[in-house]
């Protein structure tokens, strides 16, 4: 059968597994696989062919839809430390953990990141921005969810679900147990290179790899132009074209220019402050799983500030 996962980065979306699974590739010992997400383990029976702004290009394109082509991903490679980071998997607990359970080696283990879940709801939403899909205010955008889920519009698009983490962290750690290491976002962005080695730990592969997890990867914002928006997803959208500049760039050159093209915004506080009061009985929940305050977390100090 050969090589299998022997880790994965499952989520949530937005809160720095782009970061985390970059900074991971860069060990000698540890292999991420291209594409970084492909969505096999979420959707083992064939991901769907989402059918909102921009799925086609945001999963469809890259969504792996075979177990033979997903155990493709990590043929020949030594097994020392095999993954790939699918924020799908943990969206999707009831059909993922079967699959990873069946399709993985022996003993994978899982790390997910969380992040304040409002700041990643409106990180979700400056991404799509970013990416020059405009469908409509951060406000709007959550109105239209529910109808947007129904009608097969992708993950990405589910701003208030994917926030609410308990319901989709809990399945997990009663499956994988002292398998799942949880990472706080802010967290990491206070201590990169202690939470790196943490992670690189629990990987069982050498910490002490010059790695500087400090630059920022996959950054939040609104573009300032939207001929950059466009060229930059143009140049996604061609197989040529990626493969061209991705030989002749390096990564952190494409993300310094990536970042360049973004203004840092900030959610309306009326807006934060209904999101919070949504959010209190699931970042209870969350701290309850964990065993402790998330003390980093904006939106836990306004539930307890209110209560």
């Amino acid at each position: 059968m050969g090589a299998a996962a022997n880790f994965l980065v499952i989520g949530a979306a937005r809160s720095g597994t782009t970061a985390l699974t970059s900074f991971l590739g860069e060990h000698p010992d540890v292999f991420v696989s291209t594409p970084k997400e492909p969505h096999f383990l979420a959707f083992p029976g064939g991901a769907p062919r989402f059918t909102g702004l921009g799925d086609d290009d945001l999963v469809n394109r890259t969504a792996v839809r075979d177990e033979a082509a997903w155990r493709a991903l990590f043929a020949g490679r030594p097994e020392r430390g095999l993954g790939e980071g699918s924020v799908t998997t943990l969206a999707h607990p009831a059909t993922a953990i079967p699959a990873v359970e069946r399709c993985c080696a022996p003993g994978c283990r899982l790390v997910v990141m969380l992040r304040d879940p409002v700041d990643r709801a409106f990180s979700s939403w400056q991404y799509l921005r970013s990416r020059g899909y405009d469908a409509g205010t951060f406000e709007e955008c959550l109105a239209a969810e529910e109808e947007r889920t129904r009608a097969g519009w992708s993950h990405m698009w589910q701003l208030h679900r994917l926030s609410r983490y308990a319901e989709q962290l809990a399945p997990f750690a009663a499956a994988f147990g002292d398998r799942l290491l949880v990472v706080v976002q802010e967290e990491f962005a206070a201590d990169p290179t202690g939470q790196l080695r943490r992670v690189l730990e629990f990987l069982d592969v050498d910490p002490a790899v010059d790695i500087d997890p400090s630059r920022r990867v996959n950054a939040s914002g609104l573009p300032r132009s939207r001929a950059v928006t466009s060229a930059l997803n143009a140049l996604r959208r061609s197989p040529s074209l990626r493969r061209l500049v991705t030989a002749a760039v390096p990564h952190r050159q494409r993300e310094r220019i990536r970042s360049a093209n973004l203004d840092p915004t900030a959610i309306d506080p009326a807006t934060r402050a209904a999101l919070a009061a949504s959010f209190a009985d699931d970042v209870g929940a969350v701290q309850d799983l964990l065993g402790r305050r998330l003390t980093a977390w904006p939106t836990a100090a306004l539930v307890e500030g209110g209560s």
